[in-house]
């Protein structure tokens, strides 16, 4: 099946999907809360608000994406839209009431959607990799040790990719281009500049999928804007500061959100304070300094996974696979991110905000400086709890791939884009890979 025709039945599968969440709710409207039930277009209008809602929500969560993710974590995406989703219908309906509507019915409504999104997912999930197999891929690369780095992760997507081979980008030229005429997707790593703008423009007059490793002045054209001098195209990268507007609506987010998790989390804040200090009677607040706007340090509080002990050889270390220094009770916490809420301590006070670059530790921001000297951009802006590195990288994430997700945040800033990776971030909670140590012994995410 050619693509255009798998894209059209992509789409269906989608509408199928979309559509039956949406009639069980408005069957279950009319079954549970007949007292909401309007007359003619008035119903039409509060479905129309539930779907608006519903796509919204399941756009954030990226629960369309069959092919890019596992059917799991599309599962997973699809649970969280319809709890935010539902949760804000009922009280859609509950004003219009003018009073809190019963909550089981909510509850049933979500529960009959569950039981019904999960196998539509899995079937359209099986169904896609029937209807667009593996795509034959190559690899060029500059540096082969990174080469067979990036084969490790890209052969994870083996239902979606078959790497056929993997050449250098000093091949001649010819061969090069043999290769990608057999090909369908291109992945260019760390080629020179002038290397990947032949492949690329190879890749384009072939009509070849090309997946460039971005380096940092393409991230900065990634997001810049168009900028033209009489008849002449230029790119205009942004880096603006925020104006002051911007940053009161942003910092007024910061106050609002963190008291209101302080609040709303204490109960479970309090659990792991007596978790940790039953485990060994120590002190469950662990203290560290970190890096943040302007390269000034502060005090970032942490309820502690390790062992009191896990660095008395007074080197800074992150923490590893099966870390030994991690305690049992650090396990769990440390793989809900439950480790991190006393940092909304730091947002309430000002050392942080909610989102922004991960604040590093100031020995090893100056190892990662010594090798990536743009490192220390990640700085122009305050840190934060959450954002593109911390959702969509890992903790093991390397530095200077980290250092890219972190200087697109910083280009692409808006307080709407603040707000969807604060919701995106509750998806990442539960993704467990993502809380996975460096490996070796290393003792930062450098590699070799």
């Amino acid at each position: 099946m050619g693509h255009k025709s798998g894209s059209v039945w992509l789409f269906i599968t989608k509408a199928v999907l979309f559509f039956v969440v949406l009639g069980v709710f408005f069957i279950g409207q009319i079954i549970f809360y007949r007292q909401t039930v309007l007359y003619f277009w008035g119903n039409y209008i509060v479905m129309l608000l539930y779907a608006a809602n519903l796509y919204f929500t399941s756009t954030i969560f990226h629960g369309y994406d069959f092919g890019s993710v596992d059917a799991q974590e599309i599962i997973l995406s699809w649970v969280l839209c319809l709890i935010v989703a539902n949760a804000l219908q009922y009280l859609v309906l509950s004003l219009m009431r003018l009073m809190l509507l019963p909550v089981a019915g909510i509850l049933i409504i979500l529960g009959a959607q569950f039981i019904l999104v999960i196998p539509i997912v899995l079937l359209i999930d099986k169904l896609h990799y029937r209807v667009n197999p593996a795509q034959r891929a190559i690899i060029i690369y500059g540096e082969e040790k990174k080469a067979e780095g990036y084969r490790g992760i890209i052969e994870k997507h083996k239902k979606k990719f078959d790497i056929t081979r993997i050449v250098s980008r000093d091949e001649p030229r010819d061969a090069l281009f043999g290769y990608i005429r057999k090909a369908e997707s291109v992945f260019i790593l760390d080629v020179d500049d002038a290397s990947r703008e032949r492949l690329l423009e190879f890749c384009f007059t072939h009509n070849k999928r090309a997946y460039i490793m971005p380096t940092f002045t393409s991230v900065l054209l990634n997001t810049a804007g168009v900028s033209w001098m009489s008849n002449t195209l230029m790119f205009l990268p942004k880096s603006p500061e925020p104006d002051i507007g911007t940053r009161f609506i942003k910092r007024s987010m910061d106050i609002v959100i963190s008291l209101a998790a302080i609040l709303a989390l204490s109960w479970l804040m309090l659990l792991t304070w007596a978790a940790i200090a039953l485990y060994d009677g120590r002190p469950p607040i662990y203290k560290q300094r970190r890096v943040t706007k302007g390269g000034k340090q502060f005090t970032l509080y942490k309820f502690r996974s390790m062992r009191p002990d896990a660095e008395d050889d007074g080197i800074p270390r992150l923490s590893a696979e099966d870390d030994k220094r991690v305690t049992p009770v650090g396990r769990i916490i440390r793989r809900m991110r439950i480790d991190e809420l006393p940092q909304l301590f730091n947002v309430l006070a000002g050392s942080m905000s909610l989102v922004g670059p991960r604040p590093e530790r100031p020995e090893i921001a100056e190892q990662y400086e010594r090798i990536y000297p743009n490192f220390s951009l990640r700085t122009k802006v305050k840190a934060g709890i959450t954002g593109f590195a911390q959702i969509y990288g890992k903790y093991s994430t390397a530095p200077d791939e980290k250092l890219l997700l972190d200087i697109m945040y910083i280009e692409k800033f808006s307080i709407w884009q603040d707000i969807i990776l604060l919701l995106q971030t509750l998806k990442v909670v539960f993704l467990f890979s993502s809380t996975e140590g460096i490996s070796g012994d290393s003792t930062t995410a450098l590699r070799d």
